[in-house]
């Protein structure tokens, strides 16, 4: 699996402008919506749906490849898709729109988690535009400084466990030194560097929860994501 290249410059042109539009579910959705109250609480995280099945509002900025629509993986992906949206626990499980299928590069800032992931060059207070505009200029001379694409493959279905996302591991050390090089120098030039930048598990987000399953709707969706892994690996 892997994200096709034109040029260096034209790749990331094109990471630039989708990366930071895409990343938010609000975007990935085409939603609109309304500001909500600030997260009164430092230790709670906001989902990115609302129990009443809306999109909750989520704003942030991240770099990402999309998975080629061409390609065996999307295909698969697409049928995972029909597989979640008919066969899951439709009144929880809030199944991702086939378009915004991607691999996450690099983490930028999420704003419901601003107080406590933030860069120490930014105010904490600091608008959504005004940290787009800071990343954006950081980036406007940055090199990717490797070829592309990005070669990945899907790890083992035992690792698999995971029950919103098909966990991704390069095929080789020589593409996992690329891009871990790749996100060591962005976050030296973003000045933003998370707690689990070293240990960060590639991924595809196939969908977010509504709301808190119980027992049985739990246990029914992971034998679900295990059968959706198994047909992924098998076909991928």
């Amino acid at each position: 699996m892997s994200c096709t290249p034109a040029s260096r410059r034209i790749v990331l042109k094109s990471i630039l402008q989708t990366g930071f539009t895409l990343s938010a579910a609000n975007s990935i959705a085409n939603a609109t919506v309304g500001a909500q109250d600030e997260q009164k609480s430092e230790n709670i995280v906001p989902p990115k749906f609302n129990g009443d099945e809306t999109v909750a509002y989520w704003p942030g900025n991240s770099i990402i490849c999309h998975i080629d629509k061409k390609s065996s993986a999307f295909m698969a992906l697409l049928d995972i898709h029909r597989r979640l949206v008919h066969d899951g626990v439709t009144h929880r499980v809030a199944a991702l729109p086939p378009a915004s299928y991607h691999m996450t590069v690099f983490n930028g800032i999420s704003y419901p988690e601003r107080r406590t992931k933030f860069p120490t060059d930014i105010p904490r207070d600091a608008s959504e535009e005004f940290c787009n505009q800071w990343f954006l200029e950081k980036l406007k001379k940055f090199d990717l400084g490797c070829d592309l694409p990005f070669r990945m493959h899907a790890m083992p279905l035992a690792l698999q466990t995971n029950p919103y996302n098909i966990l991704l591991e390069p095929i080789d050390a020589v593409e996992n030194k690329k891009i871990r090089t790749l996100r060591d120098r962005l976050a030296k030039v973003l000045n933003y560097r998370l707690a689990d930048h070293d240990a960060y598990r590639f991924h595809i987000t196939l969908n977010y929860f509504y709301s808190k399953m119980d027992r049985d709707e739990e246990q029914r969706h992971l034998k679900l994501h295990q059968e959706l892994a198994a047909e992924f690996l098998a076909r991928v």
